[in-house]
């Protein structure tokens, strides 16, 4: 006999519920500000802001349904792998270029070290640029306006450690053991602590896992900021040559980016 456990039965009319009530804010801002494109499209200034607003809240729906679709794949056993032989250097810009206006717009300061040497990964290029793009955002996410955070990377023979931190709000004792469960948020007295459905630290956990790591999380406690850490192995199948005219980096001691 098939029985549905009142659990079982909860867990997807919660993400309905919640998926509904955060792709309506974005859904309402975008159509208010298309709106006001239209009454006053003869103010160049105010509509070239109203498509900002509309383009922001528009990727925002666009991570929502592409967690949600991405959580769901991998509950079903669907979520795959590309691997390919990469720089980490490479995946790390392409994280930061990613997460740069957010940083951007909350005046955060980004401080990157990773190591002069290239660093081989043997990886899925995308899924491992979601997940750094995804600790990234969640640091941004907790980090009150003109607040730190720290990317750095460290590589061995058989392990690649990459660590993302901040000074942020921290995470709370409760909250640390169920970090990386679907639909924990963090503390949402801010306004920015509302966005998105939970899913983002999850997903990291998962894909992490799929590449045969592990992800961990550390905190202090509330108002002590936060650490994630990611460790990967390490990998050199085919990856070009340092002098190699296709090889593209992006390693330096300290980069950092202030805007």
């Amino acid at each position: 006999m098939n029985m549905i456990t009142q659990q079982e039965h909860r867990i997807p009319s919660r993400l309905l519920s919640i998926m509904a009530h955060e792709l309506l804010q974005p859904l309402n801002a975008i159509l208010l500000s298309l709106d006001e494109v239209e009454q006053e499209c003869e103010a160049a200034s105010f509509t070239r802001e109203a498509s900002v607003v509309a383009k922001h809240q528009a990727l925002h729906m666009a991570r929502i349904i592409n967690d949600v679709m991405d959580v769901s794949r991998d509950t079903c056993g669907k979520l795959r792998l590309r691997m390919v032989s990469v720089d980490m250097s490479t995946i790390v810009a392409g994280a930061i270029a990613t997460v740069r206006p957010s940083l951007a717009s909350r005046r955060h300061r980004l401080a990157v070290a990773l190591p002069p040497e290239p660093v081989p990964l043997y990886v899925d290029s995308s899924r491992l640029h979601q997940v750094l793009t995804n600790l990234l955002n969640n640091a941004a996410k907790f980090t009150e306006p003109g607040g730190c955070i720290y990317l750095t990377a460290e590589a061995s023979v058989d392990v690649v450690v990459i660590r993302v931190r901040d000074n942020g709000r921290g995470i709370t004792s409760d909250l640390l053991p169920r970090i990386f469960e679907p639909f924990q948020q963090g503390d949402d007295s801010g306004d920015s602590g509302r966005e998105g459905l939970g899913l983002g630290l999850s997903l990291v956990k998962s894909l992490v896992e799929l590449h045969g790591g592990s992800v961990a999380a550390y905190s202090q406690g509330s108002g002590k900021g936060s650490e994630f850490v990611v460790r990967l192995p390490a990998g050199n199948t085919g990856l070009p040559a340092a002098g190699d005219p296709c090889f593209e980096t992006f390693t330096s001691q300290c980069c950092l980016f202030h805007e």
